[in-house]
Order: C-alpha cells, then sequence, then structure tokens
C-alpha cells in the first residue's frame, strides 16, 4: 500500500512524456517483469524503443498512439482523456488550439486534484484585477473591502470579483497583514514553461485591451502611449530585446523607491515585426544578384 501512494498523479502533469516516464518507472518498481517490450508489446507497437523514443524527446506522440500506451497502462476513464488531451496539447501549433486544451485539461485536474493544490501562477494571471488589487492593498487609502476595490479599481469592476479576488490573493500569500495593514508580498512561482506562456499570453492581450482604452478613459496628462516604427537588422533583435528588458528592470527599482506611493499604473512594453520576419532566403538571393 505504500507503494501504491507513490504512483505519479496524471493530474499533476501538463507533460506527456515526464508522466510516462514517472509511470513506467512506478510500474517498473512495483512489477519485476515490467519492462520497454513488455509494455510495448501490450501497446501494439512493432519497434522496442517506441516507448522509450517518446519519452526521451525522439518521437512525438499521435492520438492513436495515446490511446494505445493509455490501454496498455490500464487508465482510468478520466485519466484516459487527460492522458490524450496532454498529448494533443503538447503537439498542436496553433496557439488557439493550444488555448482550448489546456482549458480542457484544467477543468479536468481542478476536478480531479485535492483543493488547494491549484497553481498560483496561473490563477494571479487569470484575471487583469488580480495584480492591480495586489498593488491596491499599498495604496496609502486602502480600504479592506469588496465594494471600495470594485469601484476604485479602473475599469470598475463587480464587486462579486473583487471579493473573490481579495480571498485569493489571502489564501495564497500574494498580500498579507501586517500592523499597518495588509500589504503585497513577492513571490517566487514556477510552472510548466509552456502553460505559463499560454496564460502570460491571455494576460498580455487583456493588459493591452486596457491600454487601447486608456486612450479614450484618461486625458493626455494622466497616461503615456507612442508608437515608433524601427528598421533594424534581424541579428539585433535579441538585443533591442535585451534593452527593453533592462528598461523595465530599471522602471521597477524607480516604483519601489518612489516615496509615498498612491497610485497603481500599467506599464506594457509591444515590439513586434510589421514584416514577415521568414525572409532570410529571399534576402540571401537578394544579396547574390547584387554585384
Amino acid at each position: 500500500m505504500a507503494v501504491d501512494s507513490d504512483k505519479p498523479n496524471i493530474f499533476n502533469y501538463f507533460n506527456y512524456r515526464e508522466y510516462l516516464s514517472a509511470l513506467f518507472n512506478y510500474n517498473k518498481a512495483i512489477n519485476p517483469i515490467f519492462s520497454h517490450r513488455y509494455i510495448i508489446t501490450k501497446a501494439g507497437f512493432k519497434s522496442p524503443n517506441s516507448l522509450k523514443n517518446v519519452i526521451n524527446g525522439e518521437r512525438n506522440l499521435s492520438v492513436e498512439g495515446a490511446e494505445r500506451f493509455a490501454t496498455a497502462f490500464k487508465m482510468e476513464t478520466k485519466e484516459r482523456v487527460y492522458f490524450i488531451l496532454l498529448v494533443q496539447f503538447n503537439t498542436v501549433k496553433s496557439p488557439k488550439e493550444k488555448e482550448r486544451c489546456l482549458s480542457e485539461l484544467l477543468k479536468l485536474r481542478k476536478s480531479s486534484l485535492p483543493a488547494g493544490l491549484k497553481d498560483e501562477q496561473m490563477d494571479i494571471m487569470s484575471a487583469w484585477w488580480h495584480v492591480a488589487i495586489r498593488e491596491i492593498t499599498a495604496l496609502p487609502d486602502f480600504k479592506n473591502s469588496s465594494l471600495w476595490i470594485s469601484r476604485v479599481l479602473m475599469p470598475p469592476i463587480k464587486k462579486g470579483d473583487a471579493a473573490s479576488s481579495l480571498h485569493f490573493l489571502k489564501k495564497t500569500g500574494f498580500i498579507r497583514k501586517t500592523e499597518i495593514g495588509w500589504r503585497p508580498v513577492e513571490k517566487i512561482m514556477q510552472s510548466d514553461p509552456e502553460v505559463t506562456h499560454i496564460f502570460a499570453s491571455q494576460f498580455h492581450r487583456e493588459m493591452i485591451r486596457l491600454g487601447m482604452e486608456a486612450i479614450a478613459r484618461f486625458s493626455y496628462e494622466r497616461r503615456e502611449i507612442s508608437s515608433t516604427t524601427l528598421r533594424l537588422s534581424g541579428r539585433d533583435v535579441p538585443h533591442a530585446k535585451s534593452l527593453l528588458q533592462h528598461f523595465r528592470r530599471q522602471m521597477l527599482d524607480f516604483a519601489s523607491n518612489s516615496q509615498d506611493a498612491d497610485q497603481v499604473y500599467q506599464l506594457n512594453f509591444q515590439f513586434f515585426p510589421l514584416v514577415n520576419p521568414d525572409r532570410s532566403h529571399r534576402i540571401n538571393k537578394k544579396k547574390e544578384r547584387q554585384p
């Protein structure tokens, strides 16, 4: 029974290769006859290295292959559905399809994992007001009131959303009670990089939308929104990104030293191509034709 408690829980995984590796090692530990050849035979594959190649990243798993392994490993119905979705999530290329798969995975995950094992990094980025309310707690006029929070935010949000957000921030430790009231807490969070990327993309889209609305919502004196169209070498793009990242760090340092801070601002960076960046073959042909 002690060994069974160590069985990998599929709902803790966002990478099907990692799960297959953990599941194989678990079965091998409790069953001496368990081997790559054994599970490959059960799954109906011809190559004895099929599972090993998948785990090592040398081969991708199709939906059909996922169903075979699900049967061979005797996955329960819910685990089977999650595993096949996991394979799709890790293999599809379309951002929209990835978001769809992730949404389905999270529904299954939240209904299967014990409360408290949710990913805080995903939750904090699930709504723009979570990070805003986290910073609002440090304002001199902050009130521990969902009604006050819902009205002070720009744009305003529903009182119920403010109450849920405040409860979430307190429960997860993103804010804590001090002698002078609630204060934001810096937390180092880790999650699956691909999952984090999708949630961050959704978060950035929402913040960019708010930035667009800010043009009409606030006067020129209260905002700074401008744009610049640049022409530069593709080799210089990493350096340009580095400059923006350096400036962001400078702004964070500047804000942390701002005395008597009584405002909360959002700073967005938007740096993206306006022409097809995958044109190296055309550029090289052009250079070859030049005398």
